[in-house]
């Protein structure tokens, strides 16, 4: 025995000398070539805290899965109707020139927008979808040590773009489903660089009224933060109590309003969103700007969708009418949901598992609000009518 433990002593201390010479060596070869692996770190530590957003898999993939032969997308709030014709036209006639590198301004499109709008041309910046937009926003204003404010849940790039930039993000919950302005305001300070809102709300589709925004941006000071007020889905609102950000602009200059092609005119595939502000805070913004950052497809089917405001009314002629629907629906069948000024309508289940695979089985995709920051309830996008009642009956059974 004794034999034995000394070979495996033996053992050891050859293993820690092959380790030790092995080690200088490493050590010896670095100082020559000035190049140290053991301690050289090349990703940035805020990226530890991002968490890459997962799409989920191909309409075609998961009908495949589930032996269907078509699936409805209602996990991500998509136009029911698809694109006006009109821009299916331009894109048609703009195919032949996508060897050119596009406008790197969207010269065109930020003065129709500002004709539309009643603002100058330099007040726009468009960007490849509000994504892109955010993101430019913490490249231009958030430093490590600042603190970014915005409601929890939320829009989950609010988040992302704070953490890339390594700024510190502040969370005020909701209360129930809505935004509390007066929690927002307690938690600002003096290293609050931005507060972020969304109105209508993504996820909980609620807005936050005229009179508690006003009274929100006064109670700021001389002295406010960028305030980002997202607004993606303005054009499915019918509250009278909604305010409109853009007319608020010459008043506060230090508010920032976003709004996107996605929503109300379909080109969520083409990605295509915009900024509103103040001639400083859109300079900013354009100086970490990529050039040619906007596609030439999206620019003149933006432009397309700005000539056809009949496409626009019926689109929100319908979403009104649908979300009317299925709220009745909901609620003659005991389902409780979130008072919804958008396309989309957070429901409260009772098994949210079950039901999105009853839905899934029945040929609808929804979005599981466990992942947005409701566990027990569905974010389910409003289709057309006959795609609306076979939700609703599928969440009856």
């Amino acid at each position: 025995m004794r034999g034995a433990n000394c070979n495996e002593c033996v053992g050891r201390c050859l293993t820690h000398e092959v380790g030790i010479r092995s080690s200088r060596t490493r050590r010896d070869s670095s100082r020559r070539s000035g190049y140290n692996t053991s301690v050289r770190k090349i990703w940035r530590a805020a990226l530890d805290s991002v968490t890459p957003y997962e799409a989920g898999k191909p309409l075609e993939a998961l009908a495949a899965e589930l032996g269907i032969a078509e699936l409805v997308r209602l996990s991500a709030n998509e136009h029911p109707l698809g694109p006006s014709p009109r821009v299916v036209e331009a894109l048609r006639r703009e195919a032949p020139h996508v060897h050119l590198y596009p406008d790197g301004g969207s010269t065109e499109l930020r003065e129709a927008l500002a004709r539309r709008l009643g603002l100058s041309p330099a007040q726009l910046v468009v960007g490849n979808g509000a994504d892109e937009l955010i993101t430019l926003i913490a490249l231009a204003a958030f430093e490590p040590g600042d603190e970014v404010v915005m409601p929890h849940p939320s829009f989950e790039p609010y988040a992302t773009g704070a953490n890339i930039a390594g700024a510190r993000i502040v969370q005020s919950p909701l209360a129930g489903y809505h935004t509390d302005l007066d929690d927002v305001r307690r938690r600002v300070t003096a290293r609050t660089k931005a507060v972020f809102l969304c109105s209508p709300h993504n996820p909980a589709a609620t807005i936050i009224p005229d009179r508690v925004l006003l009274a929100f941006l006064a109670a700021l000071g001389d002295d406010p933060p960028l305030v980002v007020l997202d607004e993606a889905y303005h054009d499915f609102v019918d509250d009278p109590e909604y305010p409109d950000g853009v007319a608020l602009l010459a008043r506060h200059p230090r508010l920032l309003v976003l709004r996107t092609f996605s929503k109300i005119a379909g080109l969520a595939g083409l990605r295509v969103g915009y900024a509103l502000g103040s001639l400083e805070t859109m300079d900013r913004l354009n100086r970490v700007r990529a050039p040619y950052n906007v596609n030439r497809l999206g620019q003149v089917a933006a432009l397309a969708a700005l000539s056809d405001p009949e496409h626009a009314t019926r689109t929100r002629q319908l979403v009104l009418g649908e979300r009317r629907f299925v709220m009745a629906g909901l609620a003659e069948r005991g389902i409780t949901c979130s008072p919804s000024q958008a396309n989309f309508l957070l429901v409260r289940v009772d098994d949210p598992r079950r039901a999105r695979e009853r839905l899934a089985r029945g040929g609808i995709l929804v979005r599981d609000g466990a992942a947005v920051g409701f566990p027990g309830h569905l974010r389910i996008s409003l289709g057309t009518r006959e795609v609306n009642e076979r939700v609703l009956k599928l969440l009856e059974e």
